[in-house]
């Protein structure tokens, strides 16, 4: 087989020798060259999640994502552990609602050896009704970790009332119920749908050769079969109910306040990752100074973005003592009314860029980091930003821009309200969410 045209990618401050190119079958494979590190991070991508999912494939996804890991027609579960410790790497794999990955960081000698393994997992599945059924009660056991768990089902609740009768709002785990439903031949069907030559790609960052990766990937994925199907899924339409949900065993109640964002594609989305960084980004954030250390409210507080491809969501996290409820969200609400009335002034809009900027500088130090941000920046837009050029969107970012999307964002009648725990009476309406 022979690949398309061949492009490299170079930043006018600095040198990203970054490399894309496709498959005949269209898989898409995209690396940067790092030469100066001994290790290599790659990974297998899938531009589907969760989100794809119908209503009866709730959690397939994920359970396709666990049972990849259960043996394929060359290798058991046992002798995946094996091999994968002893090249001494990192080898995981995550299902997100718009994103599936299959990753590992090892020595550059180790590549070879690495890549073939995480092939096999994706592209030779066994399925084995057995091992099935094992992984079935695995993740039931998550699941009954996560709904043990307050600060992070809190999240699962908020979003399932935020976006309601769509995939977007529902917990990439699935139910008991319809984990129940996935037999061998459903697992096979929806994998076939999915792991796709057009619905992959592979990203690799490290002391790499672009040309030896390409050869790997046309060595182990480019005879895989090509299909027409294409997922899809609509956008859903955000709703702002208030839900009280009381779990009477819990010391602290947990706050989530959220309204939609915008998308991880639009122009504004740097003044949105401003906007979160101000607001909850940090021990200097608006909100950890006045709601924690100014009123002593609350120990954690923070707010952060999850944008999607076509929406996203911005949301507050807050734990209160039931009885400080009211006040932190009062306290709260002040501080996205200011931030929509008052322009930001220019030592805390520069302080907090550089906070932005810091972040990603640091990223730029891990070859995974850098890895993930190859197949992202693939998937959502189809070529490589450098760090030059996401630096110079985030300086461009202006005190006007910021309260401009603050007043497109925290509009009171979108604002969506989540409180879990021991609410011993709490009540609340949507007059005391005006900002």
């Amino acid at each position: 087989m022979h690949s398309k045209a061949l492009t490299h990618s170079k930043s006018i401050t600095h040198n990203f020798d970054v490399c894309r190119r496709r498959l005949d079958n269209g898989l898409v494979i995209v690396s940067e060259k790092m030469p100066h590190v001994r290790s290599v991070s790659f990974g297998v991508f899938l531009r589907s999640g969760s989100r794809h999912e119908t209503e009866a494939q709730h959690g397939l996804t994920h359970f396709i994502e666990h049972a990849l890991f259960k043996g394929t027609r060359t290798r058991s579960t046992a002798q995946i552990a094996a091999e994968s410790d002893a090249l001494g790497g990192h080898l995981d794999a995550f299902t997100g609602r718009e994103i599936i990955g299959f990753y590992n960081k090892v020595l550059d000698e180790h590549l070879p050896r690495a890549f073939e393994l995480i092939a096999d997992l994706v592209t030779n599945p066994a399925f084995d009704p057995a091992e099935l059924e094992k992984e079935r009660n695995v993740i039931l056991e998550e699941i009954k970790m996560v709904e043990d768990t307050p600060d992070d089902i809190i999240f699962d609740i908020f979003c399932e009332n935020f976006y309601p009768n769509h995939p977007l709002g529902r917990p990439i785990l699935g139910t008991p119920e319809t984990l129940a439903t996935f037999k061998p031949d459903t697992v096979w069907s929806y994998y076939e749908e999915i792991f796709t030559p057009h619905n992959l790609v592979i990203a690799a960052a490290g002391n790499i050769e672009h040309e030896y990766l390409f050869d790997l990937a046309n060595t182990y994925f480019g005879n895989i079969r090509v299909s027409d199907s294409e997922l899809r899924s609509s956008m859903p339409e955000a709703t702002a109910p208030i839900i009280l949900r009381h779990k009477g065993e819990l010391e602290q109640s947990h706050l989530v306040i959220g309204a939609p964002c915008p998308s991880s594609v639009s122009d504004d989305r740097y003044s949105a990752n401003l906007l979160t960084v101000i607001l909850g980004g940090g021990m200097s954030s608006r909100l950890f100074q006045s709601v924690r250390e100014e009123r002593g409210l609350v120990y954690t507080i923070f707010s952060s973005a999850s944008p999607f491809r076509d929406c996203g969501y911005l949301s507050i996290y807050a734990g209160a003592s039931t009885h400080q409820l009211g006040e932190t969200i009062v306290a709260t609400m002040n501080e996205l009314s200011m931030i929509k009335e008052e322009l930001i002034g220019e030592e805390e809009l520069e302080r907090n860029k550089d906070q932005l900027k810091s972040s990603l500088m640091l990223n730029l130090e891990s070859t995974s980091s850098r890895m993930s941000s190859l197949a992202q920046q693939e998937m959502s837009f189809g070529r490589f930003i450098s760090p030059d050029e996401i630096i110079g969107n985030v300086d461009s970012v202006t005190a006007h821009d910021a309260r401009r999307v603050a007043n497109e964002i925290f509009k009171p009648e979108a604002l969506a309200l989540t409180v879990l725990g021991d609410l011993d009476g709490f009540t609340i309406d949507r007059s005391q969410l005006q900002c």
